[in-house]
């Protein structure tokens, strides 16, 4: 188990093997991070078959914070970190604190994959991974936010990693889009319409259970330091 103390006294902590996250307390992580109804995806079944989980917590006794559950996956022989879940209390939200998990995650694979992927049918998920990409010198994201240069080989891998996850949706390599037999609860979007527009246009839709869109984060050219820092690292102490 690695504990890191941010600047802000909120402790994140990596849990890679099984027996370490089913210590997790699970009544009290559903408790601290729901708002009113517990998330559907926030469940001991779901939570015990990732490969890594990074919580945050703060207090003592801890309280949590956030969570962050990811899977490991390979596609064409480039393995990358499958984003499956995240989630952070109502007090975190707007504190960056979805990019400290993210960055500690990417910090614990950077020996073995530099690639993070996420299906979301949610907008402020996508805006998140966006950012923590956007702010990241050298990442690249795809799909690119309008009038950014494409990266081609994030633009190929995004196309191998869709063809992998979702072989029953049609990947719009432009946008990121994943079209499949669900219709998209917006209206009038062109084809190539920006991966922006489609997020303002589902913001006031109600959620659907496809996930319809792919996000990819390459962090080839993005030094550890750069990702040890935007974890709020201060100190290890454990």
């Amino acid at each position: 188990m690695n504990l890191v103390l941010t600047e802000q006294q909120v402790r994140l902590t990596c849990l890679t093997e099984p027996h370490m996250i089913e210590t997790l307390d699970m009544d009290q992580l559903v408790d601290d991070l729901a708002d009113g109804t517990p998330p559907a995806f926030l469940t001991p079944e779901r939570i015990c078959v990732q490969d890594l989980i990074v919580v945050a917590t703060a207090g003592n006794p801890g309280r949590y914070l956030g969570l962050l559950g990811a899977r490991d996956d390979v596609v064409g022989g480039q393995p990358f970190l499958r984003l499956d879940m995240a989630c952070v209390t109502p007090l975190m939200r707007g504190q960056r604190l979805i990019a400290r998990l993210l960055a500690r995650a990417a910090l614990e694979r950077m020996g073995r994959t530099p690639i993070m992927a996420a299906r979301t049918a949610t907008p402020s998920w996508f805006r998140a991974l966006r950012h923590f990409a956007t702010d990241l010198k050298s990442a690249a994201f795809h799909p690119a936010p309008a009038g950014a240069v494409v990266t081609l080989r994030t633009a190929a891998l995004a196309r191998q990693i869709a063809g992998a996850l979702c072989p029953e949706h049609r990947h719009d390599v432009a946008t990121g889009v994943l079209h499949g037999k669900w219709t998209v609860p917006a209206s009038s979007l062109r084809r190539h319409a920006s991966a922006d527009a489609w997020c303002e246009a589902m913001r006031d839709a109600a959620p659907i259970l496809s996930e319809r869109l792919l996000a990819v984060i390459d962090l080839r050219e993005v030094a550890g330091a750069a990702l040890l820092a935007r974890s709020g690292h201060a100190a290890s102490i454990g």
